[in-house]
């Protein structure tokens, strides 16, 4: 096996050595340089006067290394450079350095969350060599919590796939059902769970398929197909507003190529083609 594409760690290198780069965050965006070379997250020294905290190390990328940091006012920036969200970066780098994007965000909410202790409400301070913040006064040490979430695309027996549009969507798209992992369940248990709950249709065939870290905030989706067993759509009227059968040749408009629910639906349209 090769050298994975990046790998996370805890421990602050030596600045002499390798590359460095550093997501900024600030107001929700993340500072990017666009040139004539295109988009691209900055190297540190071009951006590291900007933080009003402690730049805290991501991971290495083969010799370059990845930080992250805040900044409540930017100051004086390099002339190329701009503010971005997160999603609207997808596409305009590397899927690697979006993900590391992502990964900076989280742990920057980290972080700032659990800046002291839950129980004593003492400062808590980095643990050398492992991800996470311990309480010097009683002990209690936190990780980095991610937030497990099933998505599911349901076929029927006539090719049709069953899509649902979120009322709280301010746009019309239609997509896979979707929903949290609750304590004490397995993934399958929620699958079958949330849609009951969502359309209240029973499925059948339950079948991992792959999964994908969301920061928005921080979830890790986890995405299944599986089949129509049985019973009505019926619409809970809350996070659901429409759900219907659709054919391949068919579509509404659908989530871009981004999510994890894309990658269902276009497996689905590709095995309907096939």
């Amino acid at each position: 096996m090769g050298e994975p594409e990046f790998e996370p760690i805890h421990d602050p290198p030596s600045r002499a050595s390798g590359e460095h780069h550093l997501v900024v965050r600030h107001e929700g965006k993340v500072v990017v340089v666009e040139d004539a070379a295109g988009v691209s997250l900055p190297s540190f020294e071009r951006v590291a006067h900007v933080l009003t905290t402690e730049a805290l190390v991501i991971g290495r990328e083969q010799s370059r290394h990845w930080w992250a940091g805040e900044a409540i006012e930017l100051g004086d920036l390099p002339e190329s450079a701009r503010l971005v969200d997160l999603r609207s970066l997808h596409g305009r780098v590397p899927d690697t350095h979006w993900n590391i994007a992502g990964r900076a965000t989280q742990l920057l909410d980290w972080q700032r969350d659990h800046a002291h202790c839950g129980r004593c409400g003492a400062p808590t301070e980095r643990a050398a060599g492992e991800r996470a913040l311990r309480c010097p006064v009683d002990g209690l040490t936190v990780y980095p919590r991610l937030s497990p979430a099933v998505i599911v695309l349901i076929e029927r027996d006539d090719g049709r796939a069953l899509l649902a549009r979120s009322g709280r969507w301010d746009i019309p798209m239609f997509s896979t059902l979707a929903g949290f992992v609750e304590p004490g369940e397995s993934l399958e248990d929620t699958v079958h769970r949330e849609i009951r709950e969502e359309v209240g249709v029973e499925v059948t065939d339950v079948r991992y398929v792959s999964s994908q870290p969301w920061p928005f905030p921080n979830s890790l989706m986890l995405g299944f197909a599986s089949r129509w067993a049985g019973g009505e759509v019926v619409v809970d009227g809350d996070e659901i507003a429409e759900a219907r059968w659709f054919h391949h040749d068919d579509l509404p408009m659908i989530p871009p190529p981004m999510s994890i629910a894309r990658e269902l639906i276009d497996g689905w349209i590709a095995r309907q083609r096939g």
